[in-house]
């Protein structure tokens, strides 16, 4: 069984000064693909082996200094058999 766990969220720099980094560095990480940069916060899919892995990545971001807030819009996993 082959698990994969998809999420989508939302991003937001402590201060529009630090967007750019935050950007930088989360485009560093393999399980983000950033997608868009708005008023609202950085739009990311996060996309992992499994919904363990993806809450560490989400926990690790939302623990970084640049980021005032870090929203899951949604959440999808599936099994592959």
């Amino acid at each position: 069984v082959i698990e994969m766990a998809i999420a989508g969220a939302v991003v937001v720099a402590a201060t529009k000064e630090l967007e750019e980094r935050l950007k930088e560095r989360l485009d560093l990480l393999k399980e983000v693909d950033v997608q868009e940069v708005g008023e609202k916060g950085i739009a990311v899919v996060l996309e992992a082996e499994n919904t363990g892995r993806l809450k560490e990545v989400s926990e690790e971001i939302n623990r970084w200094d640049e980021v005032l807030d870090f929203q899951l819009v949604y959440l999808n996993w599936e099994e592959v058999k």
